[in-house]
């Protein structure tokens, strides 16, 4: 399913695997702090490429991980690597849902459609379309790939928008 912001609610029981990159380093504190009854568990890098990023999940996701965010792509060296790295992500989340985000940074066009492209009716993929999100709204840090502050508490908000809090298992402190 492709969904352009704000994104639709889906159920999602049990916790959320996140894994990403820069742009994870500040979404995930804004996303945990946006759904507190939602239990998160994740693993964001700086210049973390998707690739590297696959690695990551297939090393911390764990059967109790009902859902995935995969918030990679801008540190591919091409679209390829990209959909290589995606086609292992649908392999090993198996029935899970799966979110991701489109790109932005030079020449994202091609990114974009491959994470697009992703996506097919019916099979637990959402997109949220940051890209244009993030233009539209004007929501980009000057580098124009990297979120301004209220970026990135618009992508956090977009991701809480597609996941029900209230049909995915509260972390344990709740």
């Amino acid at each position: 399913m492709v969904a352009l912001a704000p994104a639709a609610t889906h159920t999602v029981p049990g916790p959320v695997l996140y894994v990403g990159d820069s742009l994870g380093v500040a979404t995930l504190p804004r996303l945990v702090t946006a759904l507190p009854r939602v239990s998160f568990d994740g693993d964001a890098a700086v210049g973390r490429t998707s690739a590297q990023g696959l690695t990551v999940l297939r090393a911390r996701m764990v059967a109790r991980h009902r859902a995935v965010i995969f918030d990679l792509g801008t540190n591919d060296p091409d679209p390829a690597a990209l959909t290589r790295s995606l086609r292992g992500l649908r392999h090993e989340a198996g029935n899970r849902e799966i979110v991701v985000f489109t790109i932005n940074k030079p020449g994202a066009e091609p990114y974009n459609h491959a994470i697009k492209r992703f996506a097919a009716p019916g099979d637990g993929v959402v997109v949220l379309d940051w890209h244009a999100t993030a233009v539209r709204e004007r929501l980009l840090a000057g580098d124009c790939v990297h979120a301004s502050v209220s970026g990135y508490a618009r992508r956090a908000r977009l991701v809480a928008g597609c996941l029900s809090e209230a049909s995915i298992e509260p972390s344990p402190a709740s």
